[in-house]
């Protein structure tokens, strides 16, 4: 468990710890509130939100997904703003902060499950920062720098050093297995294997399994492409072809969808 002080540090000690936003725009000569940040961002860059590490995560991860390019200004810009939101120092270093203020308005995942605790708000947002910033600017050497820091970070982790499940460790597994599948060094290949096995010992029968989140779990597994993970798929498709049959309900609904159609076409391949 994390002590209340370093949750303390990791959502409201950005300040002295990483690279801030108001220390970009003071090396800009420019304003150093949030609101000058989105005013020198104004009619230019649409993946970024001054106030949200999640939102911008979500907003750069629909980029990508849609195939469309993200212009090289534009990339670095947004390069540029994920390292000012890494901690630099202290018991948090290499974890992205998000603001106090969205953790406590609420988090969701990439297909809309939310996150109940400030843990695990940190441990995804860190994945899916670095995810973003491997496919978007992985040969940076301050990249390289600032993912081998979120990397040390992770693997410290419970889910990532002994596969726990336990509460929302489960969604911080998840996303650390898309990280994975993006970057297959070393020994992540026999990691997602490994963790593909924990996976299957938690179905419950019906196509979903116990803990893991159902439809970010089915994303995870299209993204890795192995047989192991093929093979879960095939397990998944009586539940997704369920679902694919109700009626949209919410404003994730759409990117579900796709997700189901993606999970059925591969299990059914």
């Amino acid at each position: 468990m994390t002590s209340e002080p370093f949750r303390d540090e990791l959502y409201g000690g950005v300040a002295g710890s990483a690279r801030t936003s108001a220390n970009r725009a003071q090396r800009r000569n420019g304003p150093e509130t949030v609101e000058g940040e989105a005013r020198l961002q104004e009619g230019g860059d649409m993946l970024i939100d001054p106030t949200s590490l999640a939102r911008t995560i979500d907003a750069a991860s629909l980029r990508v997904a849609s195939g469309d390019p993200i212009g090289s200004a534009e990339r670095d810009g947004l390069v540029e703003w994920f390292l000012d939101r890494q901690v630099r120092t202290g018991r948090s270093d290499g974890l992205f902060v998000p603001h106090r203020e969205e953790v406590a308005a609420g988090v969701r995942l990439f297909t809309g499950e939310p996150l109940r605790t400030r843990l695990a708000v940190g441990n995804v947002l860190t994945l899916e920062a670095g995810r973003i910033l491997v496919l978007v600017g992985g040969d940076r050497p301050d990249v390289r720098d600032a993912l081998c820091r979120a990397s040390a970070a992770m693997r410290r982790a419970c889910f990532a050093a002994s596969h726990c499940v336990i509460g929302e460790c489960a969604h911080s597994s998840i996303a650390y297995m898309r990280s994975a599948a993006i970057d297959r060094s070393g020994d992540r290949r026999k990691w997602i294997e490994d963790h593909l096995a924990v996976l299957r010992a938690h179905q419950d029968g019906t196509g979903r399994w116990t803990r893991f989140p159902f439809y970010y779990t089915l994303l995870a597994l299209v993204e890795t492409g192995t047989p192991s993970a093929n093979a879960e798929l095939a397990y998944a498709m009586p539940a997704c072809e369920r679902v694919l049959a109700r009626k949209p309900t919410d404003p994730f609904s759409e990117r579900r969808q796709l997700v189901l159609s993606r999970a059925l076409a591969v299990a059914q391949s």
